[in-house]
């Protein structure tokens, strides 16, 4: 099993599917879906996504083997956003199939993704990933187009096992979920 966390620091709740960069950056958060769940012609069933937006305290997490309706195109996955923003509440609420959403705290979300599996900080100045051995069961925490505060870095270092680095330049969050799961399908299949 593999877990992604992608930390959406813009996003304050509102989703308009004509402008998508202009709603909290949300297309960055359905990339991020895309290259965690999707492969060429079919979906990965290991997979974790969750997303936590720090402006709404809002975990979303999507179980790729129960996901239906997601398409690869950032418009259809970001509708699927929208619709489980819609009916957000204290308890985690299925709001289509695979995709569940609660009202949560950063350290909460951190805990669930730690029950996952060993927890991995993705940061440039981290240890090389081609360098180090990994478990099966593995979660991962990268921020989007915003670095971490402080006090987000903090908590997540209090998580992580290590803070790893998928390459020697800044690149695109949803890059570098495919390099990593480029890296562990060369190691696990």
């Amino acid at each position: 099993m593999r877990a992604f966390l992608v930390i959406g620091h813009k996003f304050k709740g509102e989703i308009n599917l004509n402008d998508l960069p202009g709603s909290g950056r949300i297309d960055v958060i359905a990339r991020c879906i895309n290259a965690a769940i999707f492969l060429s012609h079919n979906i990965r069933r290991d997979v974790f996504f969750f997303a936590y937006f720090p402006q709404i305290n809002v975990r979303l997490r999507i179980d790729s083997s129960r996901v239906k309706y997601l398409n690869p195109d950032e418009r259809s996955t970001a509708a699927l956003i929208r619709n489980a923003i819609l009916k957000i509440g204290e308890d985690e609420i299925k709001s289509s199939p695979g995709f569940y959403i609660k009202r949560a705290s950063f350290e909460e979300v951190l805990s669930e993704v730690a029950e996952i599996g060993k927890v991995y900080y993705l940061r440039e100045d981290g240890k090389d990933i081609r360098n180090l051995e990994f478990p099966a069961n593995i979660s991962f925490v990268l921020s989007d187009s915003v670095n971490m505060s402080d006090d987000e870095e903090k908590l997540v270092e209090n998580f992580a096992d290590d803070i790893v680095s998928v390459g020697p330049k800044s690149i695109l969050s949803s890059h570098t979920i495919s390099i990593v799961h480029n890296e562990l399908d060369r190691r696990f299949l």
